[in-house]
């Protein structure tokens, strides 16, 4: 009889485990993978001037002519590159040419970026004054 009543218990319990089982709720259904936008494309190769005074030329070359000066730690906007050569934007003077990349270091993440300089505006030109006459003697 033992033996009987322990098969009893036995499937009571199976029963009651398997009501149970069917009551659980299995919650909200996983997320859809959704597709990730793509990247922003990326903002402009800003550089700086490593050196106190980097020659600006026409061309990717020592014998291009000489169109100007960079200073140090200027910034620059790489536009193309040439044989260790960069072709670059100076927005604060609003010319370009051609500099040493060997001159030039990439700016940092957390550098903050130089604000171009506004260029002030013309004065007003006065009229001329009427030349004061000759007196009569």
């Amino acid at each position: 009889m033992t033996l009987r009543r322990t098969r009893i218990g036995l499937a009571l319990c199976v029963m009651a485990l398997a009501l149970c089982m069917g009551c659980v709720e299995t919650g909200p259904p996983p997320p859809m993978v959704m597709e990730t936008p793509p990247p922003p494309p990326p903002g402009p190769q800003l550089y700086f001037v490593n050196v106190s005074s980097l020659a600006l030329r026409e061309g990717p070359t020592t014998a291009a002519r000489q169109i100007g000066t960079l200073q140090f730690n200027d910034e620059v906007e790489i536009l193309e590159t040439n044989s260790g050569w960069a072709r670059v934007g100076d927005e604060r003077r609003d010319r370009t040419g051609w500099a040493s990349m060997r001159y030039l270091q990439p700016v940092p993440a957390d550098r903050p970026r130089s604000v171009p300089r506004k260029r002030p505006a013309p004065a007003p030109k006065e009229p001329a004054k009427p030349a004061p006459s000759p007196k009569a003697m």
